[in-house]
């Protein structure tokens, strides 16, 4: 994000309050996971402490999801090691592997109906 290296459909999600961010996160081909099979992503999902327990994360997850479905893909994916996060959004967790540090993720599916 920093560096702005976005391929034409890649996106950041910012979710504002006034002149703070609130939350963002990314749409992106590719995660942490080298070599994964599965695109696109939800990504770097972030939501600030003050604005924790607003649903903010489910508003952005829904707008990119509607930004997918507008541009054509049928799924999503998030890589994440929460447990019960994603599927109450409708996420099932398809895999597990092993990201860039070598820590142990979870990938989820979403299909877009």
């Amino acid at each position: 994000m920093e560096e702005n290296k976005f391929i034409e459909w890649e996106r950041v999600f910012v979710a504002i309050d006034g002149n703070n961010i609130a939350g963002y996160c990314t749409f992106v081909k590719n995660d942490c996971i080298p070599d994964a099979k599965y695109t696109p992503y939800i990504s770097c999902i972030f939501v600030g402490e003050q604005y924790r327990g607003q649903r903010l994360s489910e508003k952005m997850i829904l707008s990119v999801i509607e930004y997918a479905k507008k541009i054509k893909f049928n799924e999503v994916y998030i890589v994440s090691n929460h447990i019960n996060l994603y599927e109450k959004y409708g996420f099932t967790k398809i895999d597990e592997k092993k990201d860039y540090w070598n820590n142990d993720e979870k990938i989820y599916r979403k299909t877009i109906t």
